[in-house]
């Protein structure tokens, strides 16, 4: 069971007990701290992942509007609230939900299986990107190459030669075409006629990469950036 970690900012002890009471009822949850101070929990979110923050409108020091303003992080915010005259603001802020006090528990459930609904279609739509797929067509035939097979494509004027361990295909596109729809997958151009999948690299020698037995030229104009992401995850 995949476990999310929760927070409360609320400047009122009462209404934290109340959220707190709902977030016990559901063990999938877990209440990681609770905030009276927004500023504290400003500090606290820029630095800790935090799937759900329950959060208040009205507080001293800062607004819980201009604090998620402030913040770049993919915590998914609940406003809780006393006054509904701030709910199209929050909504333009990509809240979650909006919940009136005194919050009903049937209600909070609701919220909660927003947010589950939510992480089950990221789930789907992860899964789909990490497998992706298309077809190539030679001859009369479709032929279906996944993206993870792939070990370098081979660009010969018209044609594409897409290496699959030890089977190749050829398909009717430009090496520029596939370097673009390739690119969202972590394909990269080294070399004006060759795209490889980066996390396949075993070895780069300065001039060439290898990829399983293949040795695969690297271009001079394309190696300093082939370095610079190299470097970038090296340990």
């Amino acid at each position: 069971m995949k476990i999310y970690n929760t927070i409360v900012i609320d400047d009122e002890q009462l209404a934290i007990d109340v959220i707190k009471n709902y977030i016990d009822r559901h063990p999938q949850f877990v209440l990681i701290k609770t905030f009276k101070n927004p500023l504290d929990a400003f500090s606290f979110l820029k630095t800790e992942d935090i799937d759900i923050a329950f959060v208040d409108i009205e507080m001293p020091n800062l607004r819980g509007t201009d604090l998620i303003k402030s913040l770049n992080v993919n915590t998914q915010f609940v406003m809780v609230t006393s006054y509904a005259n701030y709910a199209i603001e929050s909504f333009d802020l990509n809240v979650l939900d909006y919940l009136l006090k005194p919050v009903p528990f049937e209600r909070f459930n609701r919220t909660i299986d927003r947010f589950l609904n939510l992480k089950d279609a990221e789930h789907v739509n992860n899964k789909h990107q990490l497998f992706p797929s298309f077809f190539i067509k030679e001859g009369d035939e479709y032929i279906k190459v996944e993206v993870k097979d792939i070990d370098f494509i081979e660009g010969m004027k018209d044609y594409a030669k897409i290496q699959c361990g030890k089977s190749y295909y050829l398909a009717l596109k430009t090496l520029k075409s596939l370097e673009e729809t390739l690119s969202s997958y972590d394909f990269l151009r080294v070399h004006k006629s060759y795209i490889v999948p980066i996390n396949k690299i075993t070895q780069f020698n300065g001039r060439a990469i290898i990829i399983d037995t293949h040795s695969i030229p690297v271009g001079l104009s394309y190696k300093k950036n082939l370095k610079s992401i190299l470097e970038s995850k090296q340990l």
